[in-house]
């Protein structure tokens, strides 16, 4: 019986073990979701901040969110293939990961040809030609210097709001002004310069996305949002898992401490069986044998029985004394005491 309870504990302590660093590893695998949830937020952050503010920093710091993004995504596939969940689990949220970040870098590449700022890539061109083109008019004729202003203007509108309508108002002007008379040859050479670089503006802006739905800005944020759809996903995925292992701990202890319960009241019962044949046993011995000197105080006895014990030990040392007084009188009343036969 005491084989028993000591396997039952045995088996309650390594039950305890063995689900609970199956549960801690759940736990764990949880907290990186739930950290990589954490960590493309971080990264639409950087994005937003980026396209709101025009500053490379951003970009190092999407780069280095993405780096920590991709390195919890590869310590799942080992969580994957353990409770044997379906393998594109984490492998669509590489992939669409992997192209989310491969459009924002090439929005970023495509925004500095298109120039950060009203100085730099297609804007800085389109600005330096519009000022050296005004500064050139004095050798046109007063209609060509209007419609060469209404050009630059046209031009300088388009940039700001991606209107259709002024683009095609756009090229009409400078078609009529290159079909105008014989315009001076470098003010002709700057022009057809200008309009290439209008084209090119428009072309690197339609790539862009002239509205957040439109272009890499639209395909990289469905990117984005695919990859929300694929940790959701996983998350659905693990917890039934989580959830299964905690029911199995739950069902696996409450029977190893049921039954080791049952173990243990079965030696309780049998220990006070024993108890008590032992302790009748002891008080059948005194009954047989009260010879003893010493006494016994029943008050300093918590248990009546012990108290019993005490009583029949007391009259029992009271029984030796007598014995011994009888004998001493006889001894003394008789003169010529027999002697012992050896």
């Amino acid at each position: 019986m005491t084989t028993l309870c000591v396997l039952g504990m045995g088996l309650m302590t390594i039950n305890q073990h063995y689900f609970g660093q199956k549960l801690s590893a759940l736990n764990e695998q949880n907290v990186a979701l739930q950290q990589m949830q954490t960590d493309l937020l971080q990264l639409r952050r950087h994005e937003k901040d980026y396209l709101l503010r025009h500053d490379r920093r951003y970009i190092e710091q999407f780069r280095e969110q993405y780096q920590r993004f991709i390195a919890t995504v590869n310590s799942l596939e080992k969580v994957i293939g353990q409770y044997e969940l379906p393998a594109n689990l984490v492998s669509d949220i590489a992939v669409n990961s992997e192209l989310y970040a491969r459009d924002f870098y090439k929005l970023t590449q495509l925004m500095e040809v298109y120039g950060l700022t009203a100085d730099t890539g297609i804007n800085g061109e389109l600005r330096q030609l519009s000022t050296a083109l005004n500064a050139r008019a004095e050798g046109l004729t007063p209609a060509q210097v209007n419609l060469l202003g209404q050009a630059t203007y046209l031009a300088a509108d388009y940039q700001l709001i991606a209107d259709p309508k002024t683009l095609a108002v756009l090229r009409q002007t400078l078609s009529v002004i290159l079909g105008s008379q014989p315009l001076p040859e470098e003010v002709d050479r700057m022009l057809v310069d200008f309009r290439r670089q209008i084209n090119r503006l428009v072309e690197v802006k339609q790539q862009i996305g002239l509205t957040e739905q439109q272009g890499l800005r639209g395909q990289f944020r469905q990117q984005a949002h695919r990859v929300e759809a694929d940790l959701k996903a996983l998350d659905n995925a693990l917890q039934p898992v989580l959830v299964s292992h905690k029911e199995q701990a739950t069902v696996f202890s409450t029977v190893i401490a049921v039954l080791t319960s049952i173990a243990l009241i079965l030696l309780l019962i049998k220990s006070f069986a024993t108890f008590h044949r032992s302790f009748a046993n002891f008080v059948l011995f005194f009954y047989r044998c009260k010879r003893q000197y010493q006494r016994i105080d029943p008050k300093q006895l918590g248990f009546s029985e012990f108290r019993s014990l005490a009583v029949l030990a007391n009259e029992m040392v009271e029984s030796r004394r007598q014995v011994e007084r009888r004998l001493a009188k006889l001894e003394a009343s008789d003169p010529n005491p027999a002697e012992v036969v050896p």
